[in-house]
């Protein structure tokens, strides 16, 4: 069996010292883990205060944002130039025709998204109700030459009073690739 050593009065009380102080930087430890856990939470769960009146998350790769109505565009477009808000202001006027119109930038197949758009009118908008009620929008568009170029063409061909089936036809035309 081994013995155990006397400590000296002096060594006691170093040891004692030590003991205190790895107490209170484990303490700050726990403080510091507590603080990094609550920043955490209330990043994710959106309590950050953000000015702006939608709601804003990230769907795969694109960032989504309600709306009350198509009258109020979302904040995300305050990052692109005026001529991207000029489009996606023209949506509504244009949706019927949008929601028939085919886009080759690849987000039909799920190239250039997680989940395959069916429409020109989904690179716009992620979520439209049958009345006038919230809108959810996608920045997909936003930063898309194929998107923007096939609704300057949409927007276009509307005022040269084409048919929604003649506007089709020449989306398919001029993007539609070529076998």
């Amino acid at each position: 069996m081994m013995k155990r050593q006397r400590l000296s009065p002096e060594e006691t009380s170093m040891r004692e010292a030590e003991e205190r102080k790895a107490s209170r930087l484990r303490g700050w430890m726990y403080a510091m883990l507590l603080a990094f856990a609550v920043i955490t939470l209330l990043t994710a769960c959106g309590l950050s205060g953000e000015d702006g009146g939608g709601e804003t998350h990230l769907h795969g790769s694109e960032t989504w944002e309600t709306t009350g109505s198509y009258d109020e565009l979302p904040g995300f477009l305050a990052d692109y130039t005026p001529h991207t808000g000029d489009l996606y202001k023209a949506v509504h006027d244009h949706a019927d025709i949008m929601s028939g119109i085919t886009c080759y930038c690849g987000c039909a197949d799920g190239v250039a998204v997680e989940t395959p758009h069916d429409s020109l009118l989904r690179c716009y908008v992620a979520e439209h109700p049958a009345d006038e009620g919230a809108v959810t929008w996608t920045n997909h568009s936003t930063s898309c030459g194929i998107c923007k170029k096939e609704m300057e063409e949409v927007i276009a061909l509307s005022k040269q009073d084409k048919t929604a089936e003649e506007i089709g036809a020449a989306i398919d035309a001029a993007y539609k690739p070529k076998k």
